[in-house]
């Protein structure tokens, strides 16, 4: 060989980035290149003499031992697997390695993916906290790709509709939850947030026993390989919710309906109690504001402006639901009006209707009190880690129970006692825990400052490929005390 390919060969062997290395038959190294010290720390004097399985870590000695070795044209090559080094500094890398051997030598080279690994053991960490935070929630879940396919549900859909992800995942339409005499509606909806006209629908679905009830839909844009968009949706049943809904729809038609004229310069009112009649049931004098007498403030007030705006030409029409005085306070009166023009387009009086909306009011005051006492629960989320030590709490942990994130990311439990151990639903759910099962139940739990809270606990958990427990969520609702 030529001096100066010698040469080259000796640059690419000092200057490479990948750690090079000569073994003799039973791993001792005969040689190595500078990148063993610059990735690992060791000097070239600390390595020589000594096997390689010294620098294993210790829980991929036995793996790294049975390493597969496939016979080469030239001899016998190493298949590409990873292993654990141990930096001079305690710390580890992760290193690819392949090789060859020719005669009783042994030629490898190693590339440093510890970033790359780490990074992907953190995605498949946040994934499994992710997937048991959902599975803990109490909507419903539906992922559905570009070609119609069911991707994904999660428990509480499951629930909803009667049906396991093992029996829907990979479906087309249409879905078994769709009700024969809505399949085209829904298809319909489902082809428009196919095209990513996302928006909040309100639909029937059907639970595998033919039960129907309505659900309201939230979707969301999940970006598919192919950069095409699959539909992430959030299903609630509001069997409840439509049922106020329906009372509502039912005020609205037997509401009364009255129609009046209000005529400033004559100073007079002209009322219909009957709209379909062809006169005036009742004509009296304003009398200043007598017309006004059974209308509560502040609405008073906002009635007679919005009036004698419309008289005066400022405005054309005004609207206004106001509350009457004595003797009944809690009723409610919806007023219209709108200008009366002479022939000559002059303004000379205001026209308008009277509507009682009193069972309107109560159901809109219902459905509101529903929306909020909905949006207003306190619901916490613990989840935990594979090795028992909390991985993420929201807000309304630290709300209810006093600790601070600080305090409870990184804890395990007998660092920060949340749950009192003093009860046997703690013993309950502590089993169901070790045993990876889920636990529902209502129990007491520790405030920050010692003062104990009732509450009702749901957990949900989340096996690896091979069933083992990784990441446990529980979900706690406080309990109104009695």
């Amino acid at each position: 060989m030529a001096d100066t390919d010698r040469d080259d060969i000796e640059q690419f062997w000092e200057l490479g980035r990948e750690l090079f290395c000569v073994l003799a038959d039973d791993a001792t190294f005969l040689r190595v290149n500078p990148a063993w010290t610059r990735v690992l720390g060791w000097r070239e004097d600390e390595l020589l003499g000594r096997p390689a399985f010294e620098f294993v870590h210790p829980d991929d000695l036995a793996a790294t031992r049975h390493v597969s070795i496939a016979e080469g044209g030239e001899g016998q090559q190493l298949e590409e697997f990873q292993n654990r080094y141990r930096h001079k500094d305690g710390s580890v890398r992760w290193l690819n390695w392949t090789g060859y051997k020719r005669g009783d030598r042994w030629y490898g080279m190693a590339r440093d993916v510890t970033a790359t690994r780490m990074s992907h053991d953190a995605l498949q960490r946040s994934e499994r906290r992710s997937r048991a935070v959902l599975e803990a929630l109490r909507e419903g879940l539906v992922v559905i790709d570009s070609d119609r396919r069911v991707v994904e549900i999660n428990q509480r859909f499951g629930e909803m509709v009667g049906w396991t992800p093992r029996e829907v995942v990979g479906s087309r339409p249409p879905y078994p939850w769709w009700p024969p005499e809505e399949r085209a509606h829904i298809g319909e909806t489902l082809a428009q947030s196919l095209k990513g006209k996302r928006r909040t629908l309100e639909l029937t679905f059907m639970h595998r026993d033919g039960r129907r009830f309505p659900v309201i839909i939230d979707e969301a844009d999940l970006p598919e390989r192919s950069g095409r968009q699959a539909v992430l949706s959030v299903v609630r049943d509001v069997s409840e919710l439509v049922g106020t809904r329906d009372r509502l729809a039912e005020a609205h038609r037997v509401a009364d309906l009255n129609s009046w004229e209000w005529y400033p310069e004559r100073d007079y009112v002209i009322v219909y109690e009957d709209p379909l009649s062809s006169g005036p049931q009742s004509t009296y004098e304003m009398d200043g504001e007598t017309s006004l007498a059974g209308v509560a403030e502040p609405f008073r007030s906002e009635l007679r402006r919005l009036r004698d705006e419309t008289a005066q030409g400022l405005r054309g029409t005004f609207a206004l639901d106001l509350q009457t005085g004595e003797p009944d306070p809690g009723r409610w009166i919806e007023i219209r009006g709108e200008q009366i023009l002479d022939p000559a387009g002059k303004v000379i009086g205001v026209r308008g209707t009277a509507q009682e909306i009193t069972a309107r009011k109560r159901a809109e005051l219902e459905a509101r009190l529903q929306s909020d006492v909905l949006e207003a629960i306190d619901v916490a989320v613990v989840a935990r880690g594979p090795d028992g030590r909390i991985v993420h709490v929201n807000g309304a942990v630290t709300r209810m129970l006093g600790w601070t994130r600080e305090e409870l990311i990184g804890a395990r439990e007998h660092d920060v006692r949340i749950i009192a151990q003093d009860q046997p639903e703690a013993v309950e759910l502590n089993r169901a825990l070790r045993a990876g099962e889920t636990w529902e139940g209502d129990l007491d739990l520790l405030c920050r400052d010692g003062a104990r809270m009732r509450a009702h606990v749901r957990t949900a958990v989340v096996r690896d490929d091979t069933g083992t427990p990784q990441y446990a969520a529980g979900i706690i609702v406080p309990l109104a005390s009695t």
